[in-house]
């Protein structure tokens, strides 16, 4: 029995580091940690109003 636990603890262990691995190289790769970072889109510039949005957000949290 005791085998038996240690079997599937070992694979729900190693079920949730494959999925966390999932889900951390692949922003890795986005922000150029791999080798191929010419392959990648640029992303898209923020349009001028949300520019503006920001600055203003910021101005407010400098004035408290």
């Amino acid at each position: 029995m005791k085998k038996n636990t240690l079997w599937i603890v070992n694979l729900i262990v190693i079920g949730f580091l494959g999925f966390m691995v999932g889900y951390s190289v692949p922003p890795f790769l986005e922000v150029g940690f791999g080798e191929n970072i010419e392959l990648l889109e640029e992303g898209q510039a923020l349009p001028d109003d949300l520019l503006k949005q920001y600055e203003h957000l910021y101005k407010d949290e400098e004035e408290e």
